[in-house]
């Protein structure tokens, strides 16, 4: 994963800048909702890319740790982050999520230490989710909550498409653009290759979970849920591109859900 990362890691930068528009209307406000930050507390930061997340949440007057694999995405977040009024509340480090005893160095290192845990669109670039979910007991606080913004595995690829028909309407005879979702799979999907922005230089490798096969390695983990929100896009039709999900406001664009540590654990 880190080497098609770090291949790719400038293109993306160039494409993304401080967030698209996924991240600016949709990511970041559910995170700024969820997360709740308080001036003081500590962020974790992983799967950081460019450091979009970390540089929103720094403004709040948080301090953040900002992870990633890739040694590119690394570099591009501390060159974006320099020019920020924030940089000195973001710190950056590698981290391979895959990698139990990367993990369990990294939990020695910072105990208990974290309020909060980010991650945006990383879970489907994992093989396996379960070294990540036991990681997370031994670095959050025990009041401490992680968030994760995903892709919605229902109605995105690769077990959806959008289907855009041309429809008379019969009360004006005026012709319209409908848009839909079709499903044509959802439970059992393997690993799949996938150009998450149009003119992706290199695929990435996607691996789709269904909602359960997504939350099931975090509660065995010993981490309850207790928020989920599905945001879409609202802010009006895109007539320019049939195509765009600006156009499927019933249809939402992500899964982002709230977990915290059950007592105890």
């Amino acid at each position: 994963m880190s080497s098609t990362w770090d291949k790719i890691a400038n293109w993306w930068d160039q494409k993304l800048l401080d967030g698209n528009d996924m991240f600016l209307e949709l990511i970041l406000p559910t995170i700024d909702e969820l997360a709740d930050v308080k001036p003081g507390q500590r962020v974790l930061d992983i799967g950081t890319g460019n450091g979009i997340v970390a540089r929103r949440l720094a403004r709040d007057g948080v301090d953040v740790l900002a992870t990633d694999y890739s040694l590119g995405q690394i570099e591009n977040a501390r060159r974006r982050t320099e020019k920020s009024a924030h940089a000195a509340q973001i710190a950056f480090e590698q981290l391979d999520l895959l990698s139990r005893p990367a993990l369990d160095d990294f939990a020695q290192r910072h105990p208990e230490e974290f309020d909060v845990v980010t991650g945006s669109m990383l879970l489907k670039e994992l093989s396996d989710l379960r070294p990540l979910a036991e990681f997370l007991p031994k670095i959050l606080k025990p009041t401490g909550r992680a968030i994760f913004a995903n892709l919605h595995p229902a109605f995105h690829k690769p077990g959806a498409h959008r289907l855009i028909e041309v429809v008379e309407n019969p009360d004006t005879g005026a012709q319209e653009i409908k848009g839909s979702i079709k499903v044509e799979k959802y439970l059992n999907i393997g690993p799949v290759q996938s150009s998450a922005l149009r003119g992706q230089p290199e695929p990435l490798t996607w691996f789709h979970r269904p909602i359960h096969e997504l939350l099931e390695p975090f509660f065995d983990a010993g981490l309850a849920l207790n928020k989920v929100r599905e945001p879409s896009f609202n802010d009006g039709l895109d007539t320019a591109q049939a195509q765009s999900y600006h156009n499927f406001p019933q249809i939402p664009m992500q899964f982002i859900f709230r977990l915290v540590r059950l007592p105890g654990q």
